[in-house]
């Protein structure tokens, strides 16, 4: 059973605390714990426009939800980590399509919110999508529990990416691969400020550096962004 187009338009009345990494503007994080400051009217009101940001039906437009799961070739049956997960817009899509899907954020305020909009979805993709917090240095992923890790929007927001990315490698299985979805280093009408951005050949780089592949680099399916596809080694 697939989840209906009504479910996937997730309601954006459920309003908590801002999500872990705001892409569209900046974040809103604090920097010493990776984690958001106690809830107030403020930070409600903003997680209001997170979500009707994150979730807002021109995001199909531009992101192209259905190009971007296609790079991480056949999900059915896989374990795919959704890293910065956010409210869940990738994640319940590939639980949609048959993978397991890890949806992970540093946040845990997005955690709940996810949580909550999970109670809502039918038994078999609920049982499929796993919802985990984690720190900012640690996705809390077990060795060789994964066979895909997807990071959209997330990746400038990583500090240490080489050391990260090198300890994050043996949770992959053999064989398997990393995508990363970010905008490109250059003046787009929304994203994170300029001088954050993360150039595509920087990625590349990293991810050399920390032991991967690069199998793919498309600057051309995506308007605002690039794609790169690495296999760990």
């Amino acid at each position: 059973m697939k989840i209906t187009s009504g479910i996937l338009a997730v309601s954006v009345l459920f309003l908590l605390t801002g999500v872990g990494c705001k892409w569209y503007n900046g974040n809103n994080q604090n920097e010493d714990d990776g984690k958001v400051s106690s809830t107030d009217s403020t930070e409600i009101k903003e997680f209001e426009t997170d979500v009707q940001v994150y979730e807002s039906p021109d995001r199909v437009i531009w992101q192209k939800p259905d190009l971007v799961i296609e790079q991480l070739g056949q999900v059915d049956g896989k374990v795919i980590a959704d890293l910065g997960a956010g409210t869940g817009y990738f994640s319940r899509r590939i639980a949609n399509k048959g993978a397991t899907v890890i949806a992970i954020d540093i946040d845990p305020e997005a955690i709940q919110w996810m949580e909550e909009q999970k109670a809502k979805f039918p038994a078999e993709i609920r049982d499929r999508l796993i919802i985990r917090l984690a720190d900012k240095n640690d996705p809390h992923l077990r060795k060789n529990e994964v066979d895909i890790v997807l990071l959209v929007n997330t990746y400038s927001y990583i500090t240490d990416r080489v050391r990260y990315f090198t300890k994050l490698r043996d949770k992959i299985r053999k064989g398997g691969n990393i995508v990363i979805i970010d905008f490109k280093k250059k003046d787009t009408p929304f994203g994170p400020p300029l001088a954050d951005r993360i150039a595509a050949f920087d990625v590349e780089k990293e991810l050399s550096d920390a032991g991967y592949d690069i199998l793919k680099m498309d600057e051309e399916s995506l308007e605002y962004q690039y794609i790169i596809k690495a296999q760990r080694q």
